[in-house]
């Protein structure tokens, strides 16, 4: 039987691919360019001085009058001390590549090389967020005053939880007003403006009644804004959602949560420099570079990303962390 050749709505257009449109997958919700932040430096590795935190806050006498000077007396003679601290960046990079039959044949809205280039920097930067989280979240970088661990009914989406104390106040403020305090005491009174919520954690405490009734009278617009206010009890909120996977080539998709169900608050300095007290930094050599050669046997270009860079931790003092806040 011969084929019709009268036209129909699907066979009037063969169909190709859009000139002008993708998709793809891109990390967002990545943070740790705010809690480290990047300080350029002119050498792959120097030193910095770390002055002396006892001598820094040692008083001679606790009525306060350890200073006095009699008449006719010296003062009293102090020698405060620094030790050096060192760090050393390490290159971090990746390669990928585009055949010259491949550039000739590709569809535009491929965009071979941009998006190649694109994609092992994201990966660069997922590295560069799991690194910063797994410093945040070491337990033995604080001292056993700098983290808590909940558990059972202590844990904010725990059945058994009691959002609002018998005095009436939040449960989970209660925990972080001993984070704070905690910072604030083990750095001579500096309070954390920064707190870490991922987004698993700020979903319960967006539903929590006790937070809820806490926010509700000075933060209106809350249920308008992303789960929480941009600013906590003095801290700024960050909420980080990005997601990574570890599984091999061709298994199922399997992404996680970076930064899980952990919450973090510290002081950060968004412009360390000379007398910095930060949580940490991101001592960065060389900045971002794209790198192209051409092979000209194998008829391919090569495309590598890198970042020469140390991500750290600068005063673990200055930061608070609360284990398994959600279960």
């Amino acid at each position: 039987m011969a084929t019709s050749p009268n036209f129909t709505v699907g066979s009037v257009h063969i169909d190709e691919a859009l000139s002008d449109f993708s998709t793809a997958y891109r990390p967002k919700g990545g943070i740790a360019d705010q809690l480290f932040p990047v300080k350029t430096v002119k050498n792959k590795s120097d030193q910095f001085w770390r002055w002396n935190k006892g001598q820094a806050f040692r008083v001679a006498r606790a009525d306060g009058m350890g200073t006095l000077q009699p008449d006719r007396a010296p003062a009293k003679v102090r020698n405060y001390g620094a030790v050096p601290d060192r760090y050393q960046t390490r290159r971090f990079a990746l390669a990928d590549s585009v055949s010259w039959d491949e550039r000739e044949n590709a569809d535009e809205s491929l965009q071979l090389e941009q998006h190649k280039v694109a994609a092992i920097q994201d990966e660069i930067m997922l590295d560069f967020e799991l690194r910063v989280k797994n410093l945040c979240y070491a337990t033995a970088n604080y001292a056993a005053t700098n983290y808590t661990t909940l558990s059972g009914t202590s844990q904010w989406n725990n059945s058994g939880f009691t959002s609002i104390g018998s005095g009436g106040h939040s449960a989970i403020k209660a925990v972080i007003d001993a984070g704070k305090q905690a910072v604030s005491q083990q750095t001579g009174g500096l309070k954390p403006n920064l707190i870490i919520i991922p987004l698993q954690v700020a979903i319960v405490m967006n539903n929590d009644a006790g937070l809820v009734d806490l926010i509700k009278y000075t933060k209106s617009d809350m249920l308008v804004e992303d789960l929480l206010p941009p600013t906590l009890w003095g801290m700024k909120v960050l909420v980080p959602s990005i997601t990574y996977q570890n599984t091999v080539e061709g298994e199922p998709d399997n992404l996680q949560y970076i930064w899980g169900k952990n919450v973090w608050m510290g002081y950060v300095d968004p412009n360390p420099g000379i007398d910095t007290l930060t949580f940490g930094t991101t001592f960065r050599w060389h900045d971002f570079q794209v790198r192209t050669w051409q092979d000209q046997p194998s008829r391919v270009d090569w495309y590598e990303v890198s970042v020469d860079q140390d991500e750290h931790l600068i005063s673990a003092d200055c930061g608070y962390l609360i284990q398994n806040a959600i279960a």
